[in-house]
């Protein structure tokens, strides 16, 4: 009966999960205290608390009533209000701590005997992994310290970290010589600090943080901003402008339209009855080559049409009505033209005798009529 009294107390006495370890904050410092047994803790901040919660091993504690501990012993929650670390003694064991970026509490991470995983958060951490075969992850773009303890351990870690007795240092996954951060695209060897970065193809081979960009893609020796058309080698500062087509060759910002042909054409008319007679018709100082249409079409025409090119000297084109009187509503047209030259058309019609209206039209090239 004695027997059986005493194995009830010792039942009694021992709770049904065993604690691991305890949390607690002494003097602005939250601290965990691990026993031999396994750790797996992870911690978030949740705004006025840091939580942690256990995803594994034995179940843990509070050693005072800033930490809180949930009914179902899975979380344990202390107040940030004054804190300014955290501590985690994690003690013997295979421990695994892992803590979110979002704390940027400094964590000072001690993992004692057994194979460990140190997971760092957000703010300037520092890692004693002990003895035993430890994974440290501190890789986080700020430089702290990283003791990796005996044991054939492996620092996931920034090259700004200071690194003791870490027998494997990843950070440089691509094999190409430099480690994250330096090296923007650790999954790339084609991607790090000094090399070719290739122009325009989005990719910053260089880690300076842009992609280069080639400032003469068409390649005729003239760069941007200078070409004003990078996308046409016909198109830069020293090429010939080609008039009339709407395209700036030369960069100077001007489009050099097709420019008139240069002459003069004069005319004079006196009255036959009731018709018209023309007394001179006569084309002066226009370039040579200068194509000139003349047509007839009414009462009194003594031709269709009839063409001169200019040569040296005037043109009489008058010759050709001799003295020919031109019946009311007769139409006179005389076309110059000249290629890569806006052309001129004049169009007399016999109204009244001897007076002739005058209506002046261009003739851009390509054909058509417009007005000037």
């Amino acid at each position: 009966m004695l027997r059986l009294v005493l194995a009830v107390a010792i039942l009694l006495l021992a709770p049904a999960n065993a604690l691991a370890g305890t949390f607690k904050v002494v003097d602005g410092v939250i601290i965990f205290e691990g026993d031999d047994r396994e750790d797996k803790i992870a911690a978030i901040d949740t705004g006025e608390h840091v939580l942690f919660t256990r995803f594994g091993g034995a179940h843990h504690g509070v050693a005072d009533d800033a930490c809180q501990l949930s009914n179902d012993q899975q979380s344990v929650a202390c107040k940030k209000e004054g804190v300014t670390r955290v501590e985690l003694s994690l003690g013997a064991g295979d421990d695994v701590a892992a803590i979110s970026p979002s704390i940027t509490l400094p964590v000072e991470f001690d993992g004692g005997e057994g194979n460990d995983g140190l997971f760092g958060g957000g703010g300037v951490d520092s890692f004693e992994g002990g003895s035993g075969n430890d994974n440290i992850v501190s890789r986080d773009g700020r430089a702290e310290q990283v003791s990796c303890g005996t044991g054939e351990d492996t620092a996931i870690s920034d090259d700004t970290d200071v690194r003791s007795l870490c027998e494997q240092i990843e950070g440089d996954a691509d094999l190409d010589g430099v480690r994250r951060p330096a090296d923007c695209d650790d999954t790339n060897p084609g991607v790090h600090p000094g090399a070719v970065d290739v122009p325009d193809n989005g990719v910053d081979e260089n880690c300076d943080g842009v992609d280069a960009t080639n400032l003469d893609r068409d390649g005729d020796g003239i760069p941007r901003p200078q070409d004003c058309n990078d996308a046409d080698p016909a198109i830069r500062p020293t090429a010939r402008e080609i008039i009339g087509n709407a395209v700036d060759e030369n960069c100077d910002t001007r489009i050099e339209p097709f420019p008139p042909i240069l002459g003069s054409l004069s005319h004079g008319w006196r009255p036959a009855g009731s018709r018209t007679r023309n007394v001179s018709l006569v084309a002066r100082r226009f370039p040579r080559g200068t194509s000139i249409r003349v047509t007839c079409r009414g009462g009194g025409c003594p031709f269709r049409s009839f063409r001169r090119t200019v040569g040296r000297g005037s043109v009489n084109l008058g010759r050709r009505f001799g003295t020919a009187a031109l019946a009311r509503g007769t139409r006179v047209d005389v076309r110059i033209t000249r290629a890569n030259r806006v052309g001129r058309l004049l169009r007399f019609r016999m109204r009244v005798p001897g007076q002739p209206t005058v209506d002046f039209k261009c003739l851009p090239p390509g054909g058509g009529t417009q007005d000037c």
